[in-house]
């Protein structure tokens, strides 16, 4: 009995194991619907790709027919939301990505939390509950590193089956490099050692093992990138950088559209503490939406 148990809970972890995780980009059509292929992988023996509708900015796992696949239509993909999004984002290397809606909204803001490296045990679980405690089920942006969910198995797993939550999952690099003793000019995924394509695609790889789909939205650690970067982004791993304009603990204040950053690794409390005394204000003048609403009509 204790054999078989055995047996059926090492065969859970394999559940969502796969391999051959690489780069992808094709299109189909459906729907009179644009998608493109971005990813693709084995996964119990079968072959899987991760896709994106281009008018929504929705991604999905997908098994597909290969006869219908075709090579990126280069005219077509640039009338959509996506490709619209992704080469005004990717433009503003400075900034670190789009720190705005940039369409015309009422009265709506954009919660990102950022899950960096952490030593410290748990999230910001306590400021979630708050928060939905006054608005109900909200919408989140997370933005997460390997590195953080590789010691907080439990804490990833809380936070993914919170009832309260939406979560969209922001790429936000698999060790998130970090030197306190380098400038900003070499350090995060400007140091001089980043292996590019293992940072973004290995913390995808992670999270559709643990069962949930990445979104197309990337997040530089630190906000810190450059036009070289930004050009990968754009031509090789079609990934939305996102920055802020309302870094709490930097004491910038949301307005109409802003995209809200906080950090959920328990590093940085003091914005947690400056979000929370704003919240009965902020739920009576906005409303918070899912980050991807913040592009698309």
């Amino acid at each position: 009995m204790l054999k078989t148990i055995f047996l059926v809970l090492c065969a859970g972890l394999h559940l969502f194991a796969l391999e051959n995780y690489t780069l992808d980009a094709r299109q189909f059509w459906k729907d009179k619907t644009l998608f493109l292929v971005i990813r693709r992988f084995e996964q119990n023996d079968r072959i899987r790709y991760l896709t994106l509708n281009t008018q929504t900015l929705q991604t999905r796992l997908m098994s597909l027919d290969e006869s219908m696949l075709e090579p990126i239509a280069p005219r077509a993909l640039a009338q959509t939301p996506f490709a619209q999004t992704l080469n005004a984002a990717t433009a503003l290397w400075q900034k670190g990505g789009i720190d705005h809606a940039s369409r015309r909204l009422d009265a709506t803001l954009f919660l990102t939390m950022d899950l960096c490296p952490s030593s410290k045990k748990g999230y910001e679980s306590e400021f979630l509950r708050t928060l939905t405690r006054q608005n109900g089920k909200t919408p989140i942006a997370v933005a997460i590193s390997s590195a953080w969910l590789e010691h907080h198995e439990a804490e990833f797993e809380a936070l993914r089956n919170d009832p309260n939550l939406s979560i969209t999952w922001v790429n936000h690099t698999h060790t998130h490099f970090y030197d306190r003793a380098l400038p900003d000019r070499k350090n995060f995924m400007l140091h001089q050692g980043t292996d590019v394509q293992a940072e973004i695609l290995n913390v995808e790889q992670r999270l559709i093992e643990k069962g949930v789909t990445p979104s197309i939205f990337f997040r530089f650690p630190g906000l810190i990138a450059d036009e070289r970067l930004m050009r990968a982004l754009r031509e090789h791993y079609f990934l939305i950088p996102l920055s802020a304009d309302a870094w709490i603990a930097k004491n910038q204040h949301p307005e109409n559209g802003s995209l809200i950053l906080i950090h959920g690794n328990k590093n940085e409390p003091l914005g947690i503490d400056m979000l929370e005394h704003m919240l009965p204000d902020l739920l009576k003048r906005y409303r918070f939406q899912a980050i991807e609403e913040a592009f698309v009509p």
